[in-house]
């Protein structure tokens, strides 16, 4: 029991290093924080295409190894599948060196073989801060008029902005795989407590996240969200695994010893400093909106929004899943269940907006 509870402290403090980190990004990178790399690429080409007004745009990014560049994002007579190896020096020499480099009339030069569909060309590096990550390319101008200082100047400043942004993504990814990958082995220990609860914290999590993104929560709370329900059932772990797997109905006692578990979940997170707003949600995600149940008997607006998402999220699953003591309801149940309970056991403008998804969402598990 010490090896587990050691282990478990160890990873949550490796959980609250990598939310530091996660939390420091989203403050620097304010502008992209919402965007994978792939939606900052294709942003950019958009971007890089009108400003320097060409009729052909593209972002490409080093591979892992640094042997390859590859098409990440383009626009216009670009080939989307395109790479090109180190040997293909028309790219990699501005990479490398981490200067833009202008071409004038392909057809002049050595590498009119590798773009014969261009007649202008222009590279700049995206810079990283070590090195340039890729590049930006934009052929041919729309007026048919070479390159000038200005449309070199255009693309530099695309393409710094760029780079910052790429790369603050590619850390934020691997930050963002580490703290998922943590939370997810918390998840596998948790509901290898119970063989009733498999695919419930990831079901429960989805649900979330849409009803969230129908209210229009911000990038950086969905983030909040995604993690507090991911974690909603950690203080389960603490749950007797015969009160769990029960078949029958469940007694008063052992009711209240399931109902603990909320309060647990936030003390076994509890020194994680960056986490307050995920404790919360989970702390308080079994509370009543009207504060007549509940285990701390909150009411309206003093429980968290996540904590009242994750109520109807967490219920909807709990209806349309099988449990030990009866069969899972249908989705038209449990979304009428839901609507009833407005207004005393769930928020009314979460409610709402479960509904909005609702009516375009199927269960995997059942049949229309």
């Amino acid at each position: 029991m010490k090896e587990r509870d050691d282990d478990l402290s160890l990873t949550v403090r490796e959980l609250s290093n990598a939310y530091e980190e996660l939390t420091l990004l989203y403050r620097m990178a304010d502008l992209f924080c919402s965007l994978s790399v792939d939606e900052i690429c294709s942003r950019l080409v958009t971007e890089a295409l009108s400003t320097v007004e060409v009729r052909t745009a593209a972002i490409l990014l080093v591979d892992e190894r640094g042997e390859k560049l590859l098409t990440k994002a383009s626009l216009g007579g670009w080939d989307a599948k395109r790479e090109f190896g180190k040997d293909d020096g028309v790219l990699w020499k501005s990479v490398e060196a981490r200067k833009a480099s202008a071409f004038c009339r392909l057809e002049d030069t050595p590498f009119k073989d590798v773009f014969p569909e261009f007649t202008f060309l222009l590279v700049c590096p995206l810079p990283g801060k070590g090195k340039a990550i890729g590049a930006v390319v934009v052929a041919d101008k729309v007026n048919g008029q070479e390159f000038y200082s200005n449309d070199l100047k255009l693309l530099m400043a695309i393409s710094a902005q760029a780079g910052m942004a790429i790369e603050n993504a590619l850390l934020h990814q691997e930050l963002e795989t580490l703290l998922l990958g943590s939370i997810r082995s918390l998840i596998k220990a948790q509901e290898a407590t119970s063989f009733w609860t498999a695919g419930h914290t990831e079901r429960v999590t989805a649900y979330s996240l849409e009803i969230g993104r129908v209210m229009g929560l911000s990038c950086e709370n969905l983030e909040k969200l995604k993690i507090s329900a991911l974690l909603h059932d950690i203080g389960k772990i603490a749950t007797p695994r015969e009160i769990l797997n029960k078949e029958g109905k469940l007694g008063v006692g052992e009711w209240a010893e399931v109902r603990r578990h909320p309060g647990q979940g936030a003390e076994i997170l509890g020194e994680m400093k960056q986490f307050q707003d995920v404790i919360l949600a989970i702390k308080y995600h079994h509370e009543h909106w009207d504060g007549r149940e509940g285990v701390f008997r909150l009411k309206g607006q003093e429980i968290p929004v996540m904590a009242r998402i994750l109520a109807v999220a967490d219920a909807f699953d709990a209806m349309t899943s099988d449990r030990p003591y009866r069969k899972r309801k249908s989705k038209e149940h449990a979304v009428k269940e839901i609507v009833r309970c407005s207004g005393t056991q769930f928020d009314p403008s979460v409610v709402d907006a479960f509904v909005v998804w609702a009516e375009r969402f199927s269960l995997p598990h059942q049949v229309s």
